[in-house]
């Protein structure tokens, strides 16, 4: 299960918040989508390859 999920705000960065909070942004987690990606995943505790693939079986 994803605790932490990836959103872009209007902007156009990207950034990592808890699932099904996205008006709750993680501080740090603002960038490219790769980063935020590897950010959360680092939250979740997963590899960034565990990680994409968990969001694909969402």
């Amino acid at each position: 299960m994803i605790e932490y999920e990836v959103s872009k705000e209007k902007g156009g960065q990207y950034y990592a918040h808890p699932a099904g909070h996205p008006e709750q942004p993680i501080k740090g987690s603002y960038g490219d989508k790769k980063k935020a990606i590897k950010f959360a995943s680092r939250l979740c505790g997963m590899t960034v390859k565990e990680y994409i693939s968990a969001r694909k079986t969402k």
